[in-house]
């Protein structure tokens, strides 16, 4: 009947070794969070309002061009990023087709979420209203649309400021469209 008994205590002291370790683990989250305080508080809500501002810069460059100026949208661009993405940005050229046909666009961030963040990364989700002017080369006349957007970003914190390492397009639908004028 003592056979039996050894895998019994084995089991129990298993689970009584569990149980110290999330005590244990529970306590230590605790004091990390309670160590926060004030302090680390507003250092958390300004890493957050400086992810909004950065997230908002780069959709802001990223939605507004104007043919005139190409070089200087990916230059805006580059600056804003960081990575791969920054290495694609700075070796990108504009569309000679964008520069023809007179492109320009303007952008309006309506809101920003962060979705995620941490000391040295995080991920915000931008809504926006993009508007878009052109020359039709098919009648020579002004156009043009309103577009919502919505995009992804991650970002790295890179020498004290937070840089776009990916953007992914979510979501893109008219707003409003102007018929050719």
């Amino acid at each position: 009947m003592t056979a039996g008994r050894g895998p019994g205590y084995a089991l129990l002291g298993l689970a009584a070794l569990l149980a110290a370790a999330a005590v244990a683990s529970a306590w230590s989250g605790a004091s990390r969070l309670g160590g926060l305080g004030a302090d680390g508080a507003a250092s958390a809500a300004a890493d957050a309002a400086a992810v909004e501002a950065a997230a908002s810069a780069f959709v802001s460059a990223y939605g507004g061009f104007d043919y005139r100026d190409p070089d200087g949208y990916t230059a805006r661009l580059a600056a804003l990023s960081s990575g791969a993405l920054r290495d694609a940005l700075a070796g990108a050229s504009v569309d000679p087709a964008a520069i023809a046909g007179r492109q320009r666009s303007a952008l309006t961030v309506r809101s920003v979420a962060v979705e995620a963040l941490s000391a040295t990364a995080a991920e915000a989700t931008v809504r926006s209203l993009q508007e878009r002017s052109w020359v039709d080369p098919a009648t020579g006349r002004d156009a043009s649309e309103a577009v919502a957007q919505q995009v992804r970003l991650r970002l790295v914190r890179e020498g004290g400021r937070w840089l776009v390492t990916e953007i992914v397009l979510l979501g893109e639908e008219p707003a409003g469209a102007r018929g050719a004028g």
